[in-house]
């Protein structure tokens, strides 16, 4: 597969955006900038909007009287599944299906739903194409991003950035936990480790300033993803898109083996677990991405099933509900337990 060159995008528009992350009980041109309004108060941990920063050309050398803030305690070791390859093509199961509808039944709003089994290929998908608001799964088009520039030298994750005042407006209290604040700096990669485990928005719009939407765009486009996109206010994405996007990732497309495992490392210890990860056994292992806002409740994971590794996704127009997609990560997972 071949990955087009980074670049980066102008924009100059106002974005109106909000509390994402995922845990409903915590809750191009020279110069690319964004015009950002401040998010709406919530007991979020994060935002959802990513603002676009200086791209790495742009930036100024730190200024040597800031604090270097270092995340090296931050994060760990996370079990995580294997991706077979080759991956089994779709086969539609019926009864796989059925067992989502079930669990669907009575449910007010827009639901999309993909499962696929990666072994042996069972799968069902319920609108997989219809598009919603992408709060922070955003994160994880801009993580295999800056992982594959990071494999071609394009960017250096010891490099120093700064948060300014613009993209702190995001913060929702991950900031005070890392003791951040503004002027101080931080390093790409631990940019990248919060940006993913704590879903941090205002260190994620440090990232993408980094390397540039234009150029996540343009991966996205390259692995198959033909709606999500970083560069409009209406961030949006599919269920299609994401699973296309989370299996690129634990494929390691456009990457080393060692970033292919380290991306996976990351998304198998986010924070927000009241999604996907209620509905399996505990000490299951799983690499996941949640998003979540007003109109939009979101989690995307490969999960380590009974019958092998499954992708799943689930996306819905409702508002920081996560009880729907806990009870059909546990139907599908039942299924495959039962059909193993």
């Amino acid at each position: 597969m071949r990955f087009p060159a980074p670049t980066a995008l102008l924009i100059a528009l106002p974005l109106a955006l909000g509390a994402c992350g995922g845990d409903g009980d915590s809750e191009a041109a020279k110069t690319p900038f964004a015009v950002l309004e401040p998010p709406a108060t919530s007991s979020s941990p994060d935002s959802s909007a990513p603002a676009v920063e200086p791209g790495p050309d742009e930036t100024e050398d730190p200024d040597p009287t800031t604090e270097l803030v270092s995340l090296d305690w931050f994060g760990g070791d996370a079990a995580y599944p294997e991706v077979p390859s080759p991956v089994a093509e779709r086969s539609v199961n019926a009864g796989l299906r059925a067992a989502i509808e079930d669990a669907l039944e009575g449910r007010e709003g827009d639901y999309s739903v993909i499962v696929h089994n990666l072994v042996d290929g069972r799968y069902a998908a319920i609108n997989p194409d219809e598009t919603y608001y992408a709060a922070s799964l955003f994160k994880a088009a801009v993580l295999l991003e800056v992982y594959r520039q990071r494999d071609a030298g394009l960017v250096d994750f010891a490099k120093e950035l700064t948060l300014d005042e613009e993209s702190a407006e995001y913060d929702l209290g991950t900031l005070e936990y890392f003791e951040i604040e503004v002027g101080d700096r931080v390093t790409l990669g631990d940019a990248v480790k919060a940006m993913v485990i704590a879903s941090d928005t205002a260190l994620a719009n440090l990232v993408l300033g980094e390397v540039g939407s234009g150029a996540v765009d343009a991966t996205l486009s390259a692995i198959g993803a033909t709606t999500m996109s970083v560069t409009t206010t209406a961030l949006p994405t599919t269920a299609a898109d994401m699973t296309t996007l989370l299996l690129a990732i634990a494929r390691g497309d456009g990457v080393s083996e060692d970033s292919r495992r380290e991306m996976l490392n990351l998304l198998g210890q986010e924070w927000f677990v009241s999604g996907v990860l209620a509905g399996i056994p505990a000490g299951t292992p799983y690499a996941h991405k949640t998003g979540s806002f007003t109109d939009a409740t979101h989690d995307v994971a490969i999960v380590e099933g009974p019958a092998g590794p499954y992708l799943i996704a689930v996306l819905t127009d409702r508002s920081h509900e996560w009880e729907p997609i806990a009870e059909i990560s546990a139907a599908v997972w039942q299924y495959f337990a039962a059909n193993p």
